[in-house]
C-alpha cells in the first residue's frame, strides 16, 4: 500500500468506486475538492464504500484536520470527471466547516490539506502550479465538470496553498501545525439542560426555544454543533446553549469569583472557548466572570 505517512486511518473505498492502476501516468498533479458538509474523514470514506457509487477519492481530510487514505496512491480515483486527470493527480477530499454560503473549511483542515500536498509534492518531485488551467499541477474539479465543487472558498485559497506549499518545499516556510483534538465538556451519555434545540450539526436554525433536556448519544468532533441529543430526536447543540449537566460542581466546593478572575488573567483557565467550556463545566457563570475580568484588564 503506497500512502502518506500522514493519514492516520485507512478506509478503503470500493473497488467498484475506482480503477487499480492509473494507465501509465506519472503522479504529478493534485486536485482539492470539498465534501459539501461537515464530516469526518471517516464519515467520508464510508460514502465510497457504498458498492456502485460509482465515485472515490485517494484521500480525505475531515472538519478537525485528521487524514483519511481512500484508495491507494497507485491507484485512480474516481473524482474529477476526468480520467486523464486522475489518472495523474492525487485527488483529496476536503470537509467543509458549514454548509451553503462560500463553503469554507476550518483551520485545521486547511493545515492538514497545505501539509498533505507538501508530503505528496516531495515524494513524487513536482511543485504546485495554480494557473485556472487543467495543464497546471494544481487543478479543480470545476475545470473539468458543471460543478461548483470546490466550493467558492476552497477555490478562492487556491493560489495560497501553490505559494505555501512551494515555500515550504524550498525551505522559507515551516509546515503548519495541526491543533491538537478538540476536547469537550460534556461527554456521550451526559443529561443536559438546553435553551433550544438545532436542526443539523452545521446548521444554527432552532426548533425550540424553550428549555429542553436531553442526553448526548454522540459527538462529531469539529461541527458546529457537536453533541448529538437522544439519537437524533431533539437535535444538535454546543456548548453555548447548555445551561445545565448531570456533572456539576457543588456550591460547597466552588471558588469565590475574585479568585477565579485572578486565575483566568493569569491564564489558568485557557483561552476563548476553551476557556468557557471550562469554567461552565465546573459551575461558574462565564459571563459574570468574563466581566470582572474586562474590567480589570
Amino acid at each position: 500500500m503506497t500512502k502518506s505517512s500522514l493519514a492516520t486511518v485507512v478506509v478503503e473505498a470500493s473497488e467498484s468506486n475506482y480503477t487499480k492502476g492509473r494507465k501509465g501516468y506519472k503522479i504529478c498533479k493534485i486536485t482539492p475538492h470539498h465534501m459539501a458538509g461537515v464530516l469526518t474523514a471517516t464519515q467520508c470514506g464510508k460514502i465510497f464504500q457504498t458498492k456502485g457509487r460509482n465515485a472515490s477519492a485517494n484521500y480525505g481530510i475531515g472538519n478537525n484536520g485528521e487524514i483519511a487514505l481512500y484508495v491507494d496512491e497507485e491507484n485512480r480515483a474516481w473524482t474529477s470527471s476526468s480520467v486523464s486527470n486522475d489518472c495523474q493527480a492525487i485527488t483529496i477530499e476536503v470537509s467543509n466547516s458549514s454548509v451553503g454560503g462560500d463553503y469554507p473549511i476550518s483551520d485545521a483542515a486547511w493545515k492538514s490539506l497545505v501539509n498533505l500536498c507538501v508530503d505528496i509534492c516531495r515524494r513524487y518531485n513536482f511543485r504546485l502550479v495554480y494557473d485556472g488551467k487543467p495543464s497546471g499541477s494544481l487543478t479543480k474539479h470545476n475545470m473539468f465538470s458543471n460543478t461548483k465543487c470546490p466550493g467558492n472558498y476552497l477555490e478562492s485559497k487556491l493560489p495560497e496553498l501553490a505559494n505555501v506549499v512551494n515555500e515550504i518545499l524550498d525551505g522559507n516556510k515551516e509546515n503548519p501545525k495541526i491543533p491538537e483534538t478538540q476536547t469537550y465538556s460534556q461527554k456521550i451519555g451526559d443529561t443536559v439542560v438546553i435553551n433550544g434545540v438545532y436542526v443539523a450539526s452545521n446548521s444554527t436554525k432552532k426548533l425550540k426555544p424553550t428549555k429542553t433536556t436531553g442526553t448526548i448519544t454522540k459527538i462529531i468532533a469539529g461541527a458546529l454543533n457537536p453533541y448529538l441529543l437522544d439519537n437524533g430526536k431533539l437535535g444538535w447543540v454546543n456548548d453555548d446553549v447548555i445551561v445545565k449537566a448531570n456533572t456539576s460542581v457543588s456550591q460547597t466546593s466552588k471558588k469565590d469569583i475574585d479568585t477565579i478572575v485572578k486565575e483566568v488573567i493569569a491564564g489558568k483557565w485557557g483561552n476563548g472557548l476553551e476557556r468557557k467550556n471550562r469554567l461552565k463545566s465546573a459551575g461558574y457563570d462565564f459571563n459574570e466572570i468574563q466581566k470582572e475580568v474586562n474590567k480589570l484588564i
